[in-house]
C-alpha cells in the first residue's frame, strides 16, 4: 500500500491555516489499513492503524519546509519515544511534539519516560486511560484519541459521550485537556464552558468541512 496525503480528503475547500498535527509517526515505516475510513452520522469510523512511513523518510520529505505550525505525532515505546525526540525531533523547527499513547488500532503504551526537550510536549490518551500514571511535570497538555469500538475506533459525534466526560473530569481537576470530537459551533461552546483552551478539528474535516471555513470567524 502506498502513502496518501491528507489534503485529498479537503481538495476544493478553503480551510483555515490553524495549527496542525501530523498523522502519528512510528521509528520505523508501518504499513496499516490507509482507507479504512467511513464517515456516518457527523462521526467516522476508522481502522488505520498506525499506516506511516516512519520518522526517519518523513524527515527526509518534509524536513527542509517550514515547520513552525506542526506538532509531530509519534507512538511507540519509551526506547522508540525517546529516540525519536533526541535524535530526530529536538533539532527540528517545529511547534511541538505530540506523544500518542493510545491509538486505538495498535498497542498502547503507559509510564512512558519522557525526555526533555526544547520543544512542548503533549500526551494524546484515551478516555479509558488515566493521565496520572505519566510524569506530568514536562507535559503541557492533553488531547484525546478516537473510541475503540468493534473492528475499529469512531470520532466525532460518536466519540463525544466518553471524551468529553474524561474533558470535563480532568480540566476541573486543573489539567489542560483540548477539546474534540465537534460537529457544530454549540459543541465548541459548550467544551469552553468545560474549561477547553483548545479544540482539535479532526473528524469534522470530513464529515463537515464547510463548516471548518466557517471558523475563521468565529
Amino acid at each position: 500500500m502506498g502513502y496518501g496525503f491528507g489534503r485529498r480528503w479537503h481538495d476544493g475547500y478553503n480551510l483555515p491555516n490553524f495549527p496542525r498535527v501530523t498523522k502519528s509517526l512510528t521509528l520505523l515505516k508501518k504499513i496499516g489499513l490507509p482507507f479504512a475510513v467511513i464517515p456516518f452520522r457527523n462521526s467516522v469510523w476508522n481502522r488505520v492503524g498506525l499506516h506511516n512511513i516512519g520518522i526517519q523518510k518523513w524527515k527526509n520529505r518534509y524536513g527542509d519546509r517550514d515547520l513552525s505550525n506542526i506538532t509531530v505525532s509519534i507512538h511507540g515505546d519509551t526506547i522508540d519515544i525517546n529516540y525519536m525526540i533526541l535524535v530526530f525531533l529536538n533539532e527540528m523547527n517545529i511547534r511541538g511534539i505530540e506523544i500518542n499513547c493510545s491509538c486505538p488500532n495498535a498497542t498502547s503504551h503507559t509510564h512512558i519516560h519522557i525526555p526533555t526537550s526544547k520543544h512542548p510536549i503533549y500526551l494524546k490518551l484515551s478516555h479509558k486511560q488515566d493521565p496520572y500514571e505519566f510524569d506530568l511535570s514536562r507535559v503541557v497538555g492533553i488531547r484525546m484519541n478516537s473510541v475503540s469500538v468493534r473492528l475499529g475506533a469512531v470520532s466525532g459525534k460518536a466519540a463525544q459521550e466518553k471524551n468529553w466526560k474524561f474533558i470535563e473530569k480532568f480540566n476541573k481537576e486543573g489539567l489542560n485537556v483540548a477539546g474534540c470530537s465537534i460537529t457544530s459551533i454549540g459543541d465548541i461552546k459548550r467544551l469552553e464552558n468545560i474549561g477547553c483552551k483548545e479544540i482539535g478539528l479532526g473528524s469534522i474535516i470530513l464529515t463537515n468541512p464547510k463548516l471548518v471555513e466557517r471558523l475563521t470567524s468565529v
